[in-house]
C-alpha cells in the first residue's frame, strides 16, 4: 500500500498539472464568442486524454502491484542498444529543432497558409524527428512482447526504459494529429501558445529526456569534476540538453521575440502578463541546468549546454539568413546557468556533497534579479509591476529547482539499477556514434538545401 504522503504528493501534482494546463490555455488566447464553446470543449477533451496517459503511467510504473503478483526481475537492454536508441532519439531532436526554426522563418516570410503548411518541408523534417521516437516505441513494444514476462505492469517494470519508450510513442501518436484537428475546428492560432503546440513541446522534451536517460545509463557513476575535465562521453548529453533549451525557449518566448523584430505586440498584454517572460526563461534554464550538473556530475556543464544552445541558435539564424529571429533569450540564460554551476562547484568541491535544491533555487533567483533590468529593458516590459515579477521569479525558481532535482534523482536511481542489471560491457565505438550523428546532420542539411520556397 502506498503511504498517505505518497498519495498526497501525487494528488497535489495532478492538481498543479491541471492548473498549469488551464492557465496556459487562457494565456494562449481565447477565440471570439462564436467559437469559445468549441474551444473549451476541445481543450477539455485534450486534457482528458493527457490525464488518461498520466493514469496509465501511474498504473504501469508507480502503482503498487497486487499482493498476488511478484516483483519482476530487472532486465536491462544491452549497452549497444541503449547507445543506439539514445543516438536515434537525440538525432531526431536535432531534426525537430532545425525544423522548428525553419518553420518559424517560413511562416514569417510567407504567412500562415492554413492547409498548405501541413506537408511543407519544415513540417516534414519535424515529422521525421518525431517519427524516430515513434519507431523506437514500436520496437520497444516488440521487445516487451518477445523478451519480458508477466502482465503489463510486471513487463513495464522489468525494463522501465522499454515501458517509457512505448508510452512516449503512444503519446506522440496522440499529439501529432492535435494541431491539424485544432486548425480544422478553430482556424488559425491566436498566438504561438496553442494547446497543440504546447503538447508537441511537451512530447519533444519527454523524448529528449528519454534519450538523456538512455545515454547516461551507459556509464557508471563517477566523481564530481569541473568542465575542463569533461569526458568525451558527455558530449551527447550536452547536445540533448541544448536541443531542449533551443526548442523550449523558441516556442515559449517566440511572441516576445517577435516584438524585437518590429512585429505587432498589442495582444501580448491582452492574453498574458509581463512577468511570464521571466518565469518561462527561468523554468527552462533551471530544468536544463540542474539536469546538466546533476546527471553529468560536472560543475560547468549547465553553462556549457547554454553556450552550445546559443551557438546553435546563432548558427541556425545564419544558415537560414533569418534577420528577424532573435538570440537575446539564449544570452540572458547564461547568467542563471552560471549561477547553477557555481553552486554545484561550491557543493561538490568545497562542501563535498550533492547540490541541494534550495541553494540552487537561491542561486537562480539571485541571477534573475541581476538579469531583470536587462530583460525588461530589451523587451520593453517597463517596471510597473515589480512585485509580480519578483514573485514569479521566486515561485518559479523554487518550484523548478525542487521538481528538477527530483527528476534528476529518479534518473540517477534508474541508471544505477540499469548498470547493476547489465551483464556485458560492449559499447558502440565513438567513430560509429559520431558517424550516425553525422549522417542525420547531413540528411538535415540536404533536406534544407534542396527545398523550394512555398510560393
Amino acid at each position: 500500500m502506498s503511504s498517505p504522503n505518497h498519495r498526497l504528493g501525487w494528488t497535489l501534482t495532478a492538481i498543479a498539472g491541471v492548473v498549469v494546463f488551464v492557465a496556459f490555455t487562457i494565456w494562449g488566447g481565447i477565440p471570439t464568442e462564436s467559437k469559445v464553446g468549441l474551444f473549451w470543449l476541445q481543450a477539455s477533451l485534450f486534457l482528458m486524454v493527457i490525464c488518461a496517459f498520466a493514469l496509465a503511467f501511474w498504473h504501469l510504473l508507480v502503482r503498487p502491484l497486487a499482493p498476488n503478483l511478484r516483483q519482476p526481475q530487472k532486465v536491462a537492454l544491452s549497452l549497444r542498444a541503449r547507445e543506439l536508441l539514445a543516438l536515434i532519439l537525440a538525432s531526431g531532436g536535432i531534426s525537430i529543432f532545425v525544423g522548428g526554426v525553419w518553420d518559424e522563418i517560413w511562416h514569417r516570410s510567407y504567412g500562415i497558409p492554413f492547409g498548405e503548411d501541413l506537408f511543407w518541408r519544415p513540417h516534414l523534417l519535424m515529422y521525421f524527428g518525431f517519427g524516430t521516437a515513434i519507431g523506437a516505441g514500436f520496437w520497444a513494444l516488440l521487445y516487451l512482447n518477445r523478451h519480458l514476462r508477466g502482465n503489463f505492469q510486471q513487463r513495464f517494470r522489468s525494463n522501465t526504459m522499454i515501458g517509457l519508450l512505448i508510452l512516449n510513442a503512444a503519446f506522440l501518436l496522440y499529439a501529432l494529429p492535435t494541431d491539424p484537428l485544432w486548425h480544422w475546428t478553430l482556424g488559425e492560432d491566436i498566438t504561438a501558445w496553442s494547446i497543440p503546440h504546447l503538447i508537441l513541446l511537451t512530447s519533444f522534451v519527454l523524448t529528449q529526456l528519454l534519450a538523456l536517460d538512455l545515454h547516461v545509463s551507459t556509464w557508471r557513476r563517477h566523481e564530481w569534476h569541473v568542465i575542463f575535465r569533461i569526458r568525451f562521453s558527455d558530449s551527447l548529453s550536452l547536445v540533448i540538453l541544448a536541443a531542449i533549451m533551443l526548442l523550449w525557449l523558441q516556442l515559449m518566448l517566440i511572441d516576445w521575440d517577435a516584438t524585437l523584430a518590429g512585429l505587432s505586440s498589442e495582444w501580448i498584454g491582452q492574453y498574458r502578463p509581463e512577468w511570464l517572460l521571466a518565469a518561462n526563461l527561468l523554468a527552462c534554464v533551471t530544468f536544463t541546468g540542474v539536469l546538466a550538473t546533476r546527471l553529468l556530475r560536472c560543475a560547468g556543464a549547465a553553462t556549457a549546454a547554454g553556450l552550445l544552445a546559443l551557438v546553435l541558435r546563432v548558427g541556425a539564424i545564419e544558415l537560414f539568413d533569418a534577420e528577424k529571429l532573435q538570440y537575446v533569450a539564449w544570452v540572458a540564460a547564461l547568467l542563471p546557468l552560471l549561477a547553477i554551476d557555481l553552486w554545484a562547484y561550491y557543493c561538490s568541491a568545497i562542501r563535498k556533497r550533492e547540490p541541494e535544491w534550495r541553494g540552487t533555487a537561491a542561486a537562480v533567483i539571485a541571477a534573475m534579479a541581476l538579469n531583470a533590468f536587462v530583460i525588461r529593458h530589451i523587451y520593453n516590459l517597463g517596471d510597473s509591476d515589480n512585485l509580480a515579477y519578483a514573485l514569479a521569479v521566486i515561485v518559479t525558481g523554487l518550484g523548478m529547482s525542487w521538481f528538477t532535482n527530483r527528476v534528476a534523482e529518479a534518473m540517477l536511481r534508474q541508471r544505477e539499477a540499469t548498470v547493476a542489471a547489465t551483464s556485458e560491457a560492449k559499447s558502440i565505438k565513438p567513430a560509429l556514434s559520431f558517424g550516425i550523428l553525422a549522417a542525420f546532420v547531413a540528411f538535415i542539411f540536404f533536406f534544407v538545401a534542396t527545398a523550394s520556397p512555398p510560393i
